[in-house]
């Protein structure tokens, strides 16, 4: 008598969706932001982002994440950050405007970084809503982050 091992069915693979949505698109992407830490933390690193980009509802959309070796505080080493910091008190602006926020024509931008070579629009941020860069003039940035007062 011959024993028959019992084949195992394979799982049952979803059909795909025929639009994606902004509920989808975020559940995607907290899904994966969260297996990328599981992963990076088996391997003493930390992950951050999962900002989405490039979406077309249609047919696929980008996420972006940045893994990397912890600092004492737990973020990952930023040279745009250490550039600005470096470099903000020449431009007129303080080191901790870095990431800051502020208002103009209605949108809110995030500053991202300061680029020296560029001495008329140095500064970059970055519109909130859409993740779009944008280059500002430091007079102008400055004046945005005072009106903002925060």
């Amino acid at each position: 008598m011959s024993k028959r091992k019992s084949k195992t069915p394979a799982p049952v693979k979803p059909h795909p969706p025929r639009n994606l949505t902004p509920t989808l698109c975020d559940r995607l992407r907290r899904d994966l932001l969260s297996a990328c830490q599981q992963v990076a933390e088996t391997h003493g690193l930390t992950v951050e982002g999962g900002e989405l980009s490039d979406i077309d509802l249609r047919h696929s959309f980008n996420i972006d994440f940045r893994i990397g070796i912890p600092t004492v505080e737990g973020t990952i080493f930023s040279p745009e950050k250490a550039l600005f910091e470096a470099l903000a008190d020449s431009f007129g602006l303080q080191p901790t405007d870095y990431g800051r926020m502020f208002k103009t024509g209605g949108e809110a931008f995030r500053i991202t970084a300061i680029n020296p070579n560029r001495p008329k629009y140095p500064i970059s941020a970055e519109r909130v809503a859409i993740g779009r860069g944008y280059k500002f003039t430091a007079e102008n940035v400055a004046m945005y982050l005072r009106a903002s007062g925060d």
